[in-house]
């Protein structure tokens, strides 16, 4: 469920860089990249790197040994993801924007199955319907020039995602008035991408609305007197992915422009960190706190 102060700074966020794409509507390619990298490092990779304190929390690791295998398990999966991308880029892409739909989903207050996949498929889709040509050569950078193909496909289900969303929020407003939030973020994402290039509107919808979206869920799992412990190992776990990100950024731009070699590490390091991310909280972790919940009923 998405806080209020993340739908609040969401939105407060988007109508700030939205007004100063407004007033300098010449920002480089190269300039949107770098800030998204940045946003990305500082407030998108915590909320994946609180993972370990989470999976401790739920009693997948105990000891120091417990942890290392935990993280080792977590590392293969993400080698694995990056391994197929690279033998099947297109289907990677393809798998790797389903998966996120259904992820991306989880913010939304949604009250079914259908209406978490249509929400998350809406954050994904909207780049694609008002900026087609934009989405088209990131797509081709990430998995070559058949990605392009999928642009149309998103380009034709964003009105009926829109429609369904709306209709969806409006259909239980009268029993759920909190949902007034809802309509607002679901307008404030159509508007922010049309007024904004994809990867700014994507930032601002990763860094403003799904990590903190995450942790807000996550806090209430943390103890105040553990919080140290938590704020450290996902500091550590952070630091440890951007070496990663900085060594895989050197090998690609021995072949790669500046631009496309971040924008594979970015959005294929996103992809790789996603899975086994997925895995924990929509998984491991759905499912045990779901048999504690029905234990104690």
């Amino acid at each position: 469920m998405t806080s209020p102060e993340a739908s609040s700074n969401f939105l407060l966020a988007g109508i700030f860089v939205s007004l100063v794409f407004l007033m300098v509507p010449s920002v480089s390619v190269t300039v949107q990249i770098i800030a998204l990298a940045i946003a990305v490092s500082v407030l998108g990779l915590p909320h994946g790197a609180i993972d370990a304190y989470i999976a401790r929390q739920i009693g997948l690791w105990l000891s120091p040994s417990g942890l290392a295998a935990f993280t080792g398990v977590y590392l293969l999966i993400t080698l694995f993801v990056i391994g197929a991308w690279m033998v099947l880029p297109v289907l990677s892409l393809v798998l790797f924007l389903i998966i996120s739909a259904w992820h991306f989903g989880a913010d939304a207050n949604a009250q079914n199955f259908a209406e978490r996949w249509l929400f998350g498929s809406l954050v994904l889709c909207l780049p694609a319907f008002f900026d087609p040509a934009d989405v088209a050569e990131l797509y081709e950078t990430l998995s070559g020039p058949s990605a392009r193909n999928i642009v149309p496909i998103m380009r034709a289900w964003t009105p009926f995602a829109a429609i369904s969303v709306i209709l969806m929020i409006f259909i239980r407003l009268p029993e759920r008035p909190q949902r007034k939030k809802d309509i607002a973020i679901v307008l404030g994402l159509i508007a922010f991408a049309w007024l904004l290039p994809p990867l700014v509107y994507f930032g601002i919808y990763f860094c403003a609305l799904h990590s903190p979206t995450h942790f807000s869920r996550v806090i209430k799992l943390v103890p105040d007197s553990d919080r140290p412990r938590a704020v450290m190992q996902t500091a550590a776990f952070t630091m440890l992915t951007l070496f990663f990100a900085g060594l895989a950024l050197i090998a690609l731009s021995v072949e790669l422009t500046f631009n496309q070699s971040t924008v594979q590490v970015v959005f294929i390091g996103l992809a790789a960190l996603t899975v086994p991310h997925m895995v924990l909280i929509d998984g491991i972790c759905r499912s045990r706190l779901g048999q504690k919940s029905k234990s104690s009923t």
